[in-house]
């Protein structure tokens, strides 16, 4: 992403399903974007804004019954999982990509066929080692033709606070991992194996 983005990004694999849209679709608020989401999508949003209203009733209760709790919170990764493998499959996409790089402001694809630099589209986000799925209204900044495909970056215009953050959130947990990789793989050096 560019250097004046308003989040940080990191590279990293994940899926994305774009759809064309008008690009009057492209700036929708807070209560107009979940009315462009996928039903599934909305009832994701849904499910999320439970969830983060009963964690706190959910930290209380781990004080009482934590094997409780952590039940509780598998049963509702198992939900998030399954849910995310059903969107992913979606073949009524006009584009399945593979994406290189993610970040609050925007993401950078890899796809078969060029966007046009403009072009409003809906993304389909997903990162299932993170466990997040995002819905977002972007505009295609730039579609480079290089060596391994066509490479398109993607700003957000449109997309609800929650899944920003799940996104920041994704982008620095993603930066962590491949910093104690990094770390592993300096110290497996200096001891030589």
């Amino acid at each position: 992403m560019e250097s004046d983005d308003a989040f940080f990004s990191v590279a990293s694999p994940f899926q994305v399903l774009l759809d064309p849209i008008e690009s009057e679709l492209l700036w929708l608020d807070d209560d107009a974007l979940p009315q462009q989401m996928p039903p599934a999508f909305r009832l994701m949003a849904q499910v999320s804004e439970l969830e983060q209203h009963c964690l706190p009733l959910l930290k209380g209760l781990e004080q009482h019954a934590g094997a409780l709790a952590d039940y509780l919170r598998l049963q509702s990764q198992k939900i998030d999982l399954v849910l995310q493998q059903q969107l992913a499959q979606d073949p009524n996409a006009r584009w399945q990509a593979q994406g290189v790089r993610f970040g609050g402001s925007g993401v950078t694809v890899r796809l078969s066929e060029p966007l046009l630099a403009g072009q409003a589209v809906a993304l389909r986000l997903f990162l299932p080692q993170d466990q997040v799925a995002a819905y977002a209204h972007g505009e295609v900044i730039s579609c480079i033709d290089q060596e391994l495909g066509l490479l398109a970056e993607i700003r957000f215009c449109a997309i609800l606070d929650r899944d920003q953050e799940q996104l920041v959130r994704a982008s620095l947990q993603v930066q962590q991992r491949q910093l104690r990789q990094r770390a592993e793989q300096q110290r497996n050096q200096q001891t030589g194996k």
